[in-house]
C-alpha cells in the first residue's frame, strides 16, 4: 500500500508539473488542492504531497490564506545565477567523465540520436505540441545527464538534482510559438560538444559546454526582454 501512494503521488506530480511546464495557469493562479483532486480523480492527499514536492522546487509557491499558487517566472538575475551554477556543476561532471571517454562518447551519441530524433518529430507536429516539447526537455536533459553517470561523484549528481528543478522552473517561462523554440540550436551546441568529445579533447569539450550554456542564458534572457516588452511580464 506505502509503494503505491508513492507511485501515485509521483504520478499526480508528473502530471501537475505538465500543466505548469504548459503554462496553462497563469502566474499567481491559486491551485486548489480540492479542485485539482475532483479534476484527477484522486484523494487530496497525493495532491497536497505533490504540491510540498512542487514548492520545494520553486514552481509553486505556499502564499497564508490563499494556500499555493504558480511562482513567477525566473527574472535575469536568477536565470544569470543559474546559469552560472550549472557551468560550474556541469564543467566538474564532464571533465571528470572523461576517465572514459569510450564509454562517454558511447551514451552521448545516444543521447545526442534521440534527442534528434525527437525535434524531428516536433519538425513533423510543431512546437506548439506540448507532449513533444516535453519530450525535448527530456531528452536535452538526458545529454547534460551524461556527464554526470560518467563522473564517478554521488555528490555532483546531487548538485545538479537540485539545480535542475530551478531549470523547470526557466523552462515554465516558454512563451510558446516558433519564433522562441531554441531546440535545434541546443541540439547543433550538444553536436559540437559531441565532436570534441570523439577528439578526445577534454579542454575544447568544455570550452564548448560553456559556449552553449552561455548560449541557453542568453537566448533565455531574450525572452524575459520579449515578455517584458509585451507586457507579459
Amino acid at each position: 500500500m506505502a509503494v503505491r501512494r508513492k507511485v501515485l503521488r509521483a504520478e499526480v506530480e508528473e502530471l501537475i508539473l505538465q500543466r505548469l511546464l504548459e503554462a496553462q495557469w497563469p502566474p499567481g493562479a491559486r491551485l486548489s488542492i480540492d479542485g485539482l483532486a475532483r479534476d484527477l480523480e484522486v484523494s487530496p492527499t497525493p495532491v497536497r504531497e505533490a504540491m510540498v514536492s512542487l514548492e520545494r522546487s520553486g514552481l509553486v509557491e505556499y502564499v497564508a490564506l490563499r494556500g499555493y499558487v504558480v511562482a513567477p517566472p525566473l527574472d535575469a538575475v536568477h536565470m544569470t545565477e543559474l546559469l552560472d551554477a550549472r557551468k560550474v556543476v556541469e564543467s566538474a561532471a564532464l571533465g571528470r567523465a572523461f576517465h572514459d571517454q569510450d564509454a562517454l562518447l558511447v551514451d552521448l551519441d545516444e543521447a545526442h540520436r534521440h534527442h534528434t530524433e525527437v525535434l524531428s518529430r516536433i519538425d513533423d507536429a510543431g512546437s506548439e505540441d506540448y507532449a513533444l516539447l516535453n519530450e525535448h526537455f527530456r531528452a536535452d536533459r538526458a545529454f547534460h545527464q551524461v556527464f554526470f553517470a560518467h563522473a564517478q561523484n554521488r555528490y555532483l549528481r546531487t548538485m545538479v538534482e537540485n539545480l535542475s528543478t530551478y531549470t523547470h522552473r526557466m523552462r515554465q517561462t516558454w512563451s510558446g510559438g516558433p519564433e522562441t523554440f531554441d531546440g535545434h540550436v541546443a541540439l547543433h551546441e550538444h553536436g559540437l560538444i559531441l565532436e570534441k568529445v570523439r577528439q578526445h579533447n577534454h579542454d575544447g569539450a568544455l570550452l564548448a559546454l560553456t559556449a552553449h550554456l552561455d548560449g541557453v542564458l542568453a537566448r533565455s534572457l531574450t525572452g524575459v526582454e520579449e515578455r517584458s516588452r509585451n507586457g507579459t511580464e
